[in-house]
């Protein structure tokens, strides 16, 4: 049976009231009799759009999409380029599912809308205002893992660091990336890469859980690409513990024998580019309607259990190879007056895995 999606505009509450506007589908070719749009007379018209390999969204949204609109972009086979303000216009609102980095068919992308169905924006945006609450009252976080006991501590108020949100509703002028629900922070804006800037982040951190290889611009091999996911799978079930001075790690070691083939990865990676050895990113995942999809799949990176899951990023296409997120549920973070942040004391007991059916 051949695959099919349907996208049904009304359910995706991020976008709001259509408010006249046009919806349109950003798509590639070959894939537009694949996904279905419901066509519910909400909006004033509904437009496919064809995103083709090389070709610039900035182009297309000039040349092919009218304003007021709605704008859904599932390009899987095609490189999604996040547009400038100055070109999305103050009267278009966008959303782009992360499906171009890693492989995804249509099976993938049929079970990542369903997250997005179920995600309430309105909830998210409760969890964002609450995130920045806590921040602003406290002097440094404290990432924590207590099943392996490690803690390490990010001094988030240094002025430099930049803190992005990808969650809750899209207002006019704005997008979004989708599945939506991750606050993350970096030493630089997020489209920019400096290997002499570096977070404030000192201490142990454990690293156990789902790692997602996203694939950049240049020249790779997706056989490459499944291979160095393959052997970093061991993260599933088994930890490595980092030792991080000023935002680099400099030590690694497997907490259990069985988590060795990951650190052996890890360690030929910071070997070819040392920049891998920077923690790049920190991402506050808050997604809780969302299930983990077994596989290197970019959608899963929101994945918030039930109160949030932090994940760790390595490296930044296009500057490096690759961008390696590692979701780590075991991480809880608190304050420093001890205030729970994200994730639940302890850790999380199990991990919301679903597979594709």
């Amino acid at each position: 049976m051949i695959a099919h999606v349907t996208v049904d505009p009304a359910r995706l509450l991020q976008f709001g009231d259509p408010q006249g506007s046009v919806f349109c589908l950003v798509t590639n070719h070959g894939l537009e009799d694949s996904i279905t749009v419901v066509r519910d007379g909400r909006y004033e018209d509904y437009v496919t759009a064809l995103l083709e390999p090389g070709e610039h969204f900035e182009d297309i949204l000039e040349k092919r999409i009218p304003a007021p609109a709605h704008i859904l972009a599932i390009s899987p086979n095609a490189f999604f380029e996040s547009p400038s303000p100055e070109a999305l216009g103050p009267s278009r609102k966008l959303m782009g599912m992360a499906c171009n980095s890693t492989p995804t068919s249509l099976d993938v992308i049929r079970h990542f809308m369903g997250a997005i169905e179920k995600t309430s924006p309105a909830e998210q945006d409760r969890f964002s205002d609450t995130f920045f609450e806590l921040l602003e009252a406290a002097e440094y976080l404290v990432y924590v893992d207590e099943k392996r006991g490690t803690r390490a501590t990010l001094q988030h108020l240094d002025e430099h660091l930049v803190w992005n949100q990808q969650a809750g509703s899209v207002d006019w002028g704005e997008q979004q990336i989708m599945p939506s629900g991750e606050i993350s922070v970096l030493p630089i804006e997020i489209t920019e890469f400096d290997e002499n800037l570096r977070l404030p982040l000192d201490g142990d951190i454990t690293i156990r859980g789902y790692p997602i290889l996203h694939s950049g611009t240049p020249s790779f091999s997706r056989n490459d690409q499944a291979r160095i996911h393959g052997q970093l799978t061991a993260l599933h079930g088994h930890a490595i513990v980092a030792r991080v001075e000023g935002g680099m790690i400099v030590n690694l070691r497997a907490a259990t024998p069985e988590a060795e083939p990951a650190v052996a990865m890890l360690s030929t990676m910071f070997e070819v580019d040392s920049r891998y050895r920077i923690v790049w990113e920190m991402g506050h995942a808050l997604n809780t309607s969302l299930n983990l999809l077994p596989g290197n799949h970019a959608m899963n990176e929101v994945y918030g259990a039930t109160d949030g899951c932090l994940h760790w990023g390595l490296g930044l296409t296009p500057y490096t190879q690759y961008h390696l997120d590692i979701i780590s549920p075991d991480t809880t973070v608190y304050t420093d007056t001890g205030d729970l942040v994200l994730g639940i004391p302890g850790g999380y007991a199990t991990d919301r895995v679903t597979p594709l059916t």
